[in-house]
Parts: structure tokens; sequence; C-alpha cells
């Protein structure tokens, strides 16, 4: 019996997964904090939940834009804000025709430093002609940040035929697209990163490695980033869940490809905050 307790333990210490979590810090690349989640995650709370799970920082956009703000004020070196058009009746399904939007992103974005526009959908890709991606893209180039894009892949190829100077966040990878897409459009777009929430059990399969999306990764090894994708207050009481689900796979690559993609990646395009444990 103290055999197998000690071979128990053993295995446990050297497990990929624990080893994973006490070797990687995380920048969660796609966090929400909206209006819905204040009252039961007051900004504390959250900081709290970062530090048991090892989230250093996180790219944060809410709707409305007061919960990132939130977040930015309480903790300006855990939080990098992004500025996302939803608020009042602008959501996902009209923003991007709404009259409103461009002047909207235009004011906020002069009297505040933001790390990027989104996360915002864009379903088709004559949405590229509309105003509010029109000013989306405008004001990226001008201030020199992000678009983070929630679409598929016909519509990041929009984007980029429009503007190919644009920097784009692919969110969740396009959430429905395979690795060997995901992949080819990279090879093509220099400019393009991905977070992979919401696609932890499409990159691990059966407790391996995708052979497909470890190309990928070896293909474009600066590209990608952890994401958790907070939209529903539900998604904070899974949280730990989620981060774990990410550090599993992660554990399967190599020490400096894992790295690269649970902080490294993020840090270059978005900022240590003076994070200490984020410089290496």
């Amino acid at each position: 019996m103290r055999r197998l307790t000690i071979f128990l333990a053993a295995l446990l210490v050297t497990s990929p997964a624990f080893a994973a979590e006490i070797r990687y810090p995380i920048f969660d690349a796609h966090v929400h904090y909206s209006e819905p989640a204040w009252a039961q995650n007051p900004p504390a709370d959250i900081v709290r939940k970062f530090d048991e799970l090892g989230v250093i920082r996180a790219l944060v956009s809410s709707t409305p834009d007061d919960g990132t703000l939130r977040l930015a004020n309480f903790a300006p070196d855990r939080f990098a804000p992004e500025l996302r058009p939803y608020h009042a009746d602008v959501n996902s399904g009209n923003w991007t025709t709404n009259q409103a939007v461009p002047e909207y992103l235009a004011e906020r974005l002069s009297v505040r430093k933001y790390h990027g526009i989104g996360e915002f959908h864009m379903q088709v890709p004559r949405q590229v002609d509309t105003p509010g991606i029109k000013a989306a893209i405008k004001l990226a180039l001008e201030h020199k940040i992000v678009l983070h894009v929630h679409s598929g892949a016909p519509e990041v190829a929009a984007l980029f035929a429009a503007e190919p100077r644009l920097r784009i966040l692919w969110a969740h990878a396009g959430m429905n697209e395979d690795a060997v897409t995901v992949g080819q459009l990279m090879d093509q777009h220099q400019n393009l990163w991905a977070d992979l929430s919401f696609r932890a059990w499409d990159v691990l399969v059966r407790d391996k490695l995708s052979p497909a999306w470890r190309e990928v990764f070896r293909r474009h090894s600066d590209r990608f980033m952890i994401g958790s994708d907070t939209f529903v207050t539900a998604r904070w009481d899974e949280y730990a869940d989620i981060i774990g689900e990410h550090r599993r796979w992660l554990a399967l690559l190599p020490e400096d490809l894992a790295r690269a993609i649970a902080y490294r990646n993020a840090v270059r395009l978005f900022g240590d905050g003076g994070r200490a444990e984020l410089k290496d």
C-alpha cells in the first residue's frame, strides 16, 4: 500500500498538467467583464481568482465599456483594456450599421489608451464596407492597435483585402475553422494572431495533442494566445476549469512553445503591465 501511495504521488507531481500549472504564467487574451457579472464578481474577486490560477494579465473588453474600465482602473498592471463597440442598444447584430458607432469609438479612443478594438462580431465579408467596420479599420491604424474579430476565415480575408496593414487578433481562431484553414490564413497574413478560447477540446483530443494543431503551432509559434471568453457570468464560475483545460494541452508542448502561447505572444502585442513575472 505504501509503495502504491508513493507511486501515485510521484505520478501526480510529474504529470504534464501539474508541471504546466506550476511553470507557466498565463496571459488571458480574451476576457469580458460585462454588466451581469459586476455584482457577483467584483474586481477584487477577479484579481484573487487570477492569483490563485496563475493568470498574470488579461486583455479585457465589456458590454458596456464601463466594465472594462472598472477592471483596468482597479488593477492597471493586470488588465489591458480594449474598446468594444457594444453599449446601450448597440449589439453584435447592429453595430456595423449603427451610425453612432464611429463617433463613439473615436471619442473613447481620444481620451484614454486602449490596446485594441473588439471583440466584435463580423458575420459576412461584405460588412467590411459598413460604417462601423470602416471606422474600426481607420481608428485601428491611427492608434496603432489591433482589431479583435469574431468571424470566420472569409471575413478575416476581407479585412486584410480592405487594409493589408491591419493587425488582427482572431477570436477563437475562427471558432469553427479547422487547424489547416487557420494555418493557411496565417501563412498568407503575417499580422494575424489568434486566441484559443473555446478551442481547448479541438487542440486536445482524447488526452493527446492534435497533430494538425501541433503543426500549426510549430509553424506559427509566435501567433497564438490563451483565451477564456467570459462572455456570460457562468464562465467566471467555471474559470478554473477553463484555464485548466488550456494547461492540459500546453503541458504537451515543448517548453519554449508552451511559454510563447501561455503568455509571451500576448505580452509582445499588449505589454506586460510592469509585471516582473512576464519579463523573461
